[in-house]
């Protein structure tokens, strides 16, 4: 059989990806793992004892806005990242932006208290618990979001895995939220990002392992 011939056999059945679809199922994973991981954090952690005094502060108001604008930046890449011929990365470059706000504000912070204060700020007292659970309960979206990628086309598996799971941990900072006893702007700033990276580097990971034509 000529090469021509066996591409045109193949290519037979093939139609064209439904992009409407991964938006949509794109959009539904991500409010159904938000909604499940705050459930899950609710009934192991539980909420934070005064988060109805404190919900609309500047500093927990910071960690919603934080979660939220990382998870929509990488969603919208991953969901992009599954149709060949769209720019992803570029998008996904976005997610720095609330980030680099959020250091400055914490540099701000710093700077107008005594350094003697910054460790206290920095670390809290839960620094490894929020390190910890924010990656740990991220794991529930990225599951499904690397499901969901194989209905796609992904042209670079370690882009969407990337994606993936830095909207994950987005979303796992919107519910570690609920409980976070910590509402300091260094502290936030510090180990939420690095949770993020975490959850990042086990996209990287994962992405060309279980995204393969």
């Amino acid at each position: 059989m000529k090469t021509d011939d066996l591409v045109a056999l193949l290519a037979t059945d093939a139609g064209p990806v439904d992009t409407a679809g991964l938006t949509r199922g794109t959009a539904l994973i991500a409010l159904a793992g938000l909604v499940l991981t705050s459930a899950a954090l609710v009934v192991m952690l539980g909420l934070r004892a005064d988060l109805a005094a404190v919900l609309a502060t500047p500093p927990v108001l910071a960690k919603f806005a934080l979660g939220g604008a990382v998870a929509g930046f990488a969603l919208v890449a991953f969901q992009r990242s599954l149709r060949p011929g769209r720019a992803a990365s570029g998008v996904l470059a976005l997610v720095l932006l609330p980030l680099a706000a959020m250091f400055a504000w914490a540099l701000a912070t710093l700077t107008g208290r005594p350094t003697g204060d910054w460790t206290g700020l920095v670390f809290g007292k839960t620094w490894g618990a929020c390190v910890v659970f924010v990656t740990l309960y991220a794991m529930l979206p990225f599951v499904a979001l690397l499901a969901f990628a194989r209905r796609g086309a992904p042209v670079n598996p370690r882009l969407s895995g990337l994606a993936a799971g830095i909207g994950a941990a987005g979303l796992a900072t919107i519910a570690y939220a609920l409980h976070c006893p910590e509402d300091a702007v260094p502290f936030i700033a510090a180990w939420y990002p690095l949770a993020m990276a975490i959850a990042a580097g086990l996209g990287a990971l994962a992405g060309p392992r279980l995204l393969r034509w």
